[in-house]
């Protein structure tokens, strides 16, 4: 493990072939791959397992650098339309950082790779695109780029013997600047109203996607619009009904009074108060602001258990660049103009979107 300085003097961490530890696959989006770091045992790592790069436990397995502990590495797929670590992270640290508390975000540290270790990674990858391995299907066959010279080294959020977590994206929590007068459809209910017809009807009434909800409901303030929406995102995460319950019951106070949820809206109409049709998509602010409408919410919840001292713990993270390079631009603007032409916004859509999905809190009113 070689180390470097990184902006403001700090050292930066590389790993390369010779970084005693093993990564296990954790999750992965569609531009990177999450893994969780453990010594080179292969198994979670003790408060032993961590300390000066050099030595080694009593049981002679080489020590983890401190600065892994507590982190998941985030490395970048092969995929052409995906912005290089370095970039994003740059934008991440002037426009995005600044922003928010310390503790509201997935803490982020660069690190640099190596092609070798990036090899080493993708071989724990192919593992995981075996039957009865965690890699689901539709992301086989892409791997990590070999071509990437650093990645991520982020906040572990998984739960633990204390803590169920849950993860979702809170997506626009105010309505599109393009959005027509008396829409009855925010912009997050629109595109999938949109998708579930485009997609096939019959399909979209049969496919339970548990995690629907409408995202002005997140920042109500009101309970009882709330708590529909959370018991979907904590269902799917956490798993049976029965503990949903006292999951929703602990959590359901916290949301309703979640400053982050407001400052998160607030900062998606500051940095876009014109939307996607009126303004030119390389500018900062806006690409900051699609940044902001596509993080990922992370929640860690106390055990029923674990009564004394515990507290719920909630950061945004995956703000990651969005700059409309390979026609993301573009794409972007027709989409927009597609909701509004073909009537999403306002509900008037010439085929109609299924029933008895989320219902969008504009046409509540």
């Amino acid at each position: 493990m070689v180390v470097t300085r990184s902006k403001g003097g700090a050292n930066i961490l590389t790993l390369d072939q010779d970084t005693p530890v093993s990564v296990r696959y954790h999750a992965e989006g569609a531009a990177n791959v999450v893994f969780i770091i453990t010594s080179s045992r292969g198994v979670v790592s003790k408060d032993d397992d961590y300390g000066t790069v050099g030595t080694t436990t009593a049981d002679g397995i080489p020590r983890i650098d401190l600065r892994l502990k507590g982190k998941l590495l985030r490395l970048r797929k092969d995929v052409p339309s995906v912005t290089p670590v370095l970039d994003s992270h740059r934008h991440y640290e002037n426009h995005i950082e600044p922003l928010f508390p310390p503790e509201s975000l997935v803490q982020q540290l660069l690190c640099k790779i190596t092609p070798e270790f990036v090899r080493k990674c993708n071989v724990a990858l192919r593992i995981e695109e075996e039957p009865l391995m965690q890699r689901p299907e539709k992301r086989h066959g892409t791997n990590l780029s070999e071509t990437e010279t650093h990645g991520l080294l982020i906040t572990d959020m998984t739960c633990d013997d204390k803590h169920a977590s849950t993860e979702f994206k809170p997506k626009w929590l105010a309505q599109s600047p393009s959005a027509p007068p008396g829409s009855k459809r925010c912009r997050t209910c629109a595109l999938r109203a949109m998708r579930d017809v485009k997609s096939n009807t019959k399909l979209a009434n049969l496919r339970q996607d548990s995690a629907d909800f409408c995202p002005l409901t997140l920042v109500s303030g009101d309970k009882d619009l709330i708590r529909p929406s959370l018991e979907p995102i904590l269902l799917k995460s956490i798993g049976a009904p029965l503990d949903i319950l006292g999951f929703v019951d602990l959590t359901l106070p916290y949301f309703q009074n979640l400053h982050l949820f407001r400052l998160l809206r607030d900062l998606q109409v500051e940095k876009d108060p014109n939307g996607v049709l009126k303004v030119d998509s390389s500018n900062v602010d806006f690409m900051t602001a699609m940044a902001l409408r596509d993080c990922t919410f992370f929640l860690k919840i106390p055990n029923r258990e674990e009564k004394e001292g515990a507290r719920i713990e909630a950061r945004l993270g995956d703000l990651d660049l969005k700059t409309p390079d390979g026609g993301k631009g573009d794409y972007w603007r027709n989409t927009e103009q597609q909701l509004i032409d073909e009537g999403w916004y306002t509900a008037t859509e010439k085929t109609p979107a299924p029933k008895g999905r989320c219902v969008c809190l504009l046409s509540r009113k």
